[in-house]
């Protein structure tokens, strides 16, 4: 693409007065457009764009790549509606072997759903051409599915929902020589360790710790024990089996760390009931559950023994060993080898325990860590970038390919996926009610200097976490965007006075600021060109690989429902509770027809990618931008760029699993999904 404007990209003071004077009707003009509004229930805190301005409309190349996945995701549905269809006439048949005079009747009406399923789905594909992608998987789509009668009768059900689409990473994960032989990989303690550094959010993980400064994100041991009936010595696994650990002296050693899902119970504003939600008659539970992970430098097996160098001598993995579901002293915790007496001989429990959490990374992850903090953060920067910044502003140039179709993607999800009866509500098991207030506590909490590459995983204790898939591929990129936009800034300000005296900047600043406005805590006006430059480059970062991170990586490490999900059907098991083999643990696990819309929309959200990072052009032959310098810098970033993909690459090969979600090709400019 080129920039919206073909004059020589100025600052404010730049230019003859007539030219000041056309920038500033630009920009009253804008701010007319351009408007914020807090309308929304429950999001007080979270300023949106009041509608779509004119311009803002999502393309036709981008409504043809749209149209392509989404009639990927009919075909799929339409298969399994027939497939699913014929198993009901075929178990129907042969239980009554001889056809009542109703028979001829139901088939017809099978028939019939048959062709309700078909012409539902040809009219929402052509909806979704017409008004956008997330029109395909608003509540008329669960509509057209919902049919009460998709219970799965074994796993394999959840395997077979993948007849056209491509199966997903989760279930196609190469097999090595120190895997377990029994059962899917997804399902392994393994994976699930490794989903906490390289899974489809990351972002949850916490160092345990003994004590910490002011600002720390870090959890502290003696708060944790308050809510959680943990010993200060437990048993794990081993090389060598089973050995007694004293739980003082990992933390001590930086080796304990933990996920808890608190925020899942918020403020204590609403009562447990009034959180969770039916579906279709059916109670949903939310859970809150605290899990205990130890860097093991010795791997026992079913682990990871080797990787992380081509020679393989680094060893080490992050091991689950234990799970407690509820928050509060006296719940039962659950562990890989039972060995707090949780009644699990045959580990199912811990197999649902493992589900909980995955569930509740899921429920954090649509609603905060995806949707409120970088969807929702970009939409700031987006209204205040357009009424503050001429478009001859060097940085509306470069930040015009970071924001492109940012708030017509929110304004459809504002629309379809985050009301009632849409598709959050019918997949994601919170009241939806509760699920926006969760945006909006978390938002109140946010603030913009914690969330640097530079400063969150330090502010989070994992820093020093020996390996860290998403951490160490996102730095690279993280680096390669400062260093290019350092590069430009010194294109266009001449020293750090200039910066100060941009008056479209300091407006700009003051309005993110605003808690009227931006609202964007913890953001200082810069008063050098560095400081501007680590402002926009976290920007860029937000838009492009933080939001990379948590969108691409659903449907391949989130498609299948006994693994994970993100809505939980049956409370939760008890240490005095009994589950007697695999088929009993369906009863926690979504229906078949939810599993079905579920992987649907992860599949439209993690298929669409309309450009790659640095690359701004739509014909790499034509400059995009017209200073000279300014197009050596992008130059010099595309190469960083294309480095970082030569060492995640190397780097994949040591992994258990290919971390693929912070690879330069796969990452967009923006959030444009």
């Amino acid at each position: 693409m080129q920039p919206k404007n073909q004059l020589p990209a100025t600052l404010p003071s730049q230019g003859t007065q007539e030219q000041r004077q056309a920038r500033t009707f630009q920009l009253s003009l804008a701010r007319t457009a351009y408007n914020y509004v807090r309308s929304y229930p429950n999001l007080d805190a979270v300023p949106l764009c009041a509608g779509v301005p004119a311009g803002e409309e999502l393309s036709a190349p981008y409504n043809a790549l749209v149209a392509q996945t989404v009639a990927q995701i009919a075909e799929n549905l339409g298969a399994n509606a027939l497939r699913l269809l014929k198993q009901e006439i075929a178990a129907d048949v042969f239980k009554d072997l001889i056809l009542s005079r109703d028979a001829a009747a139901f088939l017809t009406d099978l028939g019939s759903d048959v062709k309700t399923v078909i012409e539902g789905l040809s009219a929402l594909v052509a909806q979704s051409v017409e008004e956008g992608p997330t029109a395909f998987l608003k509540s008329g789509l669960f509509d057209i599915l919902q049919k009460n009668r998709l219970q799965a009768l074994a796993e394999q059900d959840y395997e077979n929902l993948f007849v056209t689409l491509p199966t997903p990473q989760m279930l196609a994960i190469e097999e090595k020589d120190w895997m377990p032989k029994d059962g899917k990989q997804c399902e392994q303690d393994w994976f699930f360790g490794y989903l906490q550094v390289a899974g489809f959010n990351t972002t949850n993980l916490r160092r345990v710790v003994h004590s910490k400064a002011a600002g720390s994100k870090a959890i502290l041991w003696s708060e944790l024990q308050a809510r959680m009936s943990i010993p200060d010595q437990m048993r794990i696994q081993s090389q060598d089996g089973d050995k007694t650990l004293a739980l003082a002296e990992p933390i001590t050693a930086g080796k304990l760390y933990a996920c808890d899902y608190t925020v899942l119970l918020g403020p204590g504003v609403l009562p447990q009931m009034d959180r969770e939600s039916d579906l279709h008659g059916k109670h949903r539970y939310l859970p809150a559950p605290i899990a205990l992970f130890y860097w093991n430098d010795a791997p026992p097996p079913g682990q990871p023994q080797t990787y992380g160098s081509p020679a393989g001598q680094d060893k080490g993995v992050l091991q689950p060993i234990a799970i407690q579901l509820a928050q509060g002293k006296g719940s039962a915790i659950f562990t890989p080898n039972d060995s707090l007496d949780g009644n699990d001989a045959n580990l199912l429990k811990w197999k649902i325990a493992k589900y909980f959490v995955n569930v509740a990374c899921a429920i954090q992850h649509e609603s905060v860590a995806h949707l409120g903090d970088c969807h929702l953060i970009m939409e700031s920067v987006a209204v205040a970038t357009h009424r503050q910044l001429a478009q001859q502003h060097p940085l509306y140039a470069l930040l015009e390919p970071h924001l492109r179709f940012t708030i017509s993607i929110n304004n459809g999800a504002a629309s379809n996926l985050i009301v009632p009866g849409g598709v959050v509500a019918a997949n994601v098991g919170p009241n939806i009610h509760w699920t926006l207030a969760m945006v909006n506590e978390a938002r109140k909490a946010w603030r913009w200097d914690e969330n640097s590459p530079d400063k969150i995983f330090g502010l989070r204790g994992v820093d020093k976490l020996p390996r860290f898939a998403f951490r160490d591929d996102t730095l690279l990129l993280w680096q390669a965007i400062k260093d290019f936009v350092s590069r430009y800034m010194h294109c266009y300000y001449a020293s750090d006075a200039a910066v100060v005296a941009d008056t479209e900047v300091s407006a700009w600043i003051d309005e993110l600021c605003n808690p009227q406005l931006g609202n964007l805590s913890g953001l200082a006006p810069p008063t050098t060109r560095d400081e501007l430059a680590q402002i926009v480059a976290q920007m860029i970062y937000t838009a492009g690989p933080l939001h990379a991170s948590v969108n691409y990586g659903q449907y391949p490490l989130g498609a299948y429902m006994p693994s994970v999900a993100a809505t939980i059907y049956q409370a939760a098991p008890t240490q005095h509770d009994t589950i007697a083999d695999e088929n009993a643990c369906l009863a926690w696990f979504p229906p078949l027809d939810v599993a079905l819309y579920t992987l649907s929309f992860e599949y439209l959200l993690s298929s669409i990618q309309f450009d790659v990072l640095g690359h701004y052009s739509a014909n790499s032959q034509y400059p995009y931008f017209a200073n000279r310098k300014a197009e050596a810098a992008l130059e010099a970033f595309q190469a960083a760029l294309a480095q970082a993909e030569v060492t995640i690459y190397q780097r994949n090969l040591e992994r258990p699993m290919p971390y693929l979600f912070q690879l330069p090709s796969k990452v967009p400019n923006g959030i444009s999904i």
